[in-house]
C-alpha cells in the first residue's frame, strides 16, 4: 500500500468570485440553460456583500460550499432534467478544479425564453 507525501509550500487561496465564475460557466454549458437570470430583488439585498455574481449566490461554511443559481430556461427542455444537469455540472466543476466539497446546488428557474411566433 503507498502512501502519498505531500509537502506543502504554503497556502493556497480562492477567492469567492473564482467559485462563481466556475458555477456559471459550469451552468451555462449544460444544454437548455438559455442564460442566467438576475438575482430577485429580495436575494440581492440579502447578499449585497460580495458573495453574488449574475445568477449566482455562493455561502461558504466549514470549508463546503453552497450554491443558489438563477437561470432562464430554453423552451422545449426538460425542466428537472435541465437542472438535474446543472447540479451535476456545478459540483463536478468546484471539485475537479477547487477541490472543495460542494454541500448543495439549488437551481432557481425563473423564466423560458421562447422566441416570436414559438408556442409553449
Amino acid at each position: 500500500m503507498m502512501t502519498e507525501e505531500r509537502e506543502s509550500f504554503g497556502r493556497i487561496e480562492v477567492a469567492p468570485e473564482v467559485l462563481i465564475t466556475i458555477a456559471q460557466f459550469a451552468a451555462l454549458r449544460v444544454d437548455g440553460v438559455a442564460k442566467m437570470a438576475g438575482l430577485p430583488p429580495d436575494v440581492a439585498r440579502l447578499f449585497r456583500r460580495g458573495t453574488t455574481g449574475d445568477g449566482v449566490v455562493l455561502e461558504l461554511n466549514d470549508n463546503k460550499v453552497k450554491f443558489d443559481i438563477y437561470v432562464i430556461m430554453e423552451p422545449q427542455v426538460n425542466i428537472m432534467e435541465t437542472c438535474r444537469k446543472v447540479q451535476t455540472a456545478v459540483a463536478e466543476a468546484i471539485d475537479t478544479m477547487v477541490g472543495i466539497p460542494v454541500e448543495a446546488v439549488n437551481i432557481h428557474v425563473e423564466d423560458v425564453i421562447y422566441s416570436q411566433g414559438e408556442v409553449a
